[in-house]
């Protein structure tokens, strides 16, 4: 029986280990994760406040807001995370690192869908949507 899906950076250097039955994506679409992500969303397998993860002398961190900090491979420049630092202290792992691992992956949550491009869509239009102010407001609760 499978208990974990393990996801790698590009050069190897990182491997995340996440719980098996993580399937679910969130797809955010802020102005900072669209310009980590090269323009379109992060889309992020949900995770716990634990960080499991082998090679983690390579892995690097930029505090990219008051609540939340960003891991990445200081070897290939992978990003791996997505980090809460108040709050739960959820990670949200790049859905990109476990690419071996991914059939069952379904997106279930799109975030900041105020600041969504117009030149891209998610084709499920069941996924849950989110504003920014919806996020926040859930977040202080």
């Amino acid at each position: 029986m499978k208990h974990e899906r393990k996801g790698t950076c590009l050069c190897g250097a990182v491997e995340i280990s996440v719980n098996a039955n993580a399937t679910k994506i969130g797809a955010c679409h802020c102005t900072i994760c669209r310009r980590l992500s090269g323009g379109s969303a992060f889309l992020a397998l949900h995770g716990d406040d634990k960080l499991e993860a082998t090679g983690a002398e390579h892995i690097g961190r930029y505090r990219s807001s008051d609540w939340a900090e960003r891991g990445f491979c200081t070897k290939c420049g992978t990003p791996l995370f997505y980090h809460l630092t108040v709050g739960t202290m959820e990670h949200f792992y790049s859905a990109g690192l476990f690419q071996e691992d991914d059939a069952d992956f379904r997106v279930v949550q799109e975030i900041f869908v105020e600041q969504k491009p117009d030149y891209y869509a998610f084709s499920d239009e069941n996924s849950e949507r989110k504003t920014a102010e919806q996020v926040f407001a859930e977040a202080n609760e």
